[in-house]
């Protein structure tokens, strides 16, 4: 379980439903999270219905968290790892090769995608992997309705 002031690298999906149940500003203010800039682009990007996975502009979430460019050097060295083993998006692409590109051990990943699972798994590095619900509880955000891919038992589960 990651310590109060962890890094923490959070993905498109989990930043959503962070804000979604409520609990956003707690994690935020506890863990030291980290992300891709295309996450945070994806997050507030408009879909076709003009509808966005988080209710703010680029400029208010980048206040709330780190976001980190990702060049092409660390894409390629993550698509050379992993030799297209894995079928992952842009994002979980992104926030994979910034991962990898850490100097320092001590970081996890929460996203509730079963690509950064497997990718994960093939890097030797699924030990660093939090479920959302973790974090939360932890934070303080107590009887929180989940789905199933952001909660500790799904997460753990998909490990074995």
């Amino acid at each position: 379980m990651p310590l109060r002031d962890a890094r923490i690298l959070i993905d498109t999906n989990a930043i959503k439903a962070a804000h979604l149940v409520g609990c956003w500003n707690l994690i935020r203010k506890c863990y030291k999270l980290e992300t891709a800039d295309y996450c945070i682009e994806e997050a507030v990007r408009p879909n076709r219905n003009g509808k966005r996975l988080v209710n703010k502009s680029v400029e208010e979430l980048r206040k709330e968290l780190h976001a980190h460019a990702v060049t092409d050097t660390q894409r390629a060295a993550l698509a050379i790892i992993l030799q297209g083993r894995v079928d992952l998006d842009d994002g979980e692409h992104d926030l994979l090769s910034l991962a990898i590109s850490f100097k320092e051990e001590i970081w996890w990943l929460c996203g509730p995608d079963k690509a950064t699972l497997r990718a994960m798994n093939f890097l030797g590095i699924l030990e660093k992997m939090c479920s959302l619900q973790l974090l939360a509880e932890d934070a303080g955000a107590k009887g929180k309705s989940w789905e199933i891919q952001y909660t500790e038992k799904w997460l753990s589960q998909k490990r074995t």
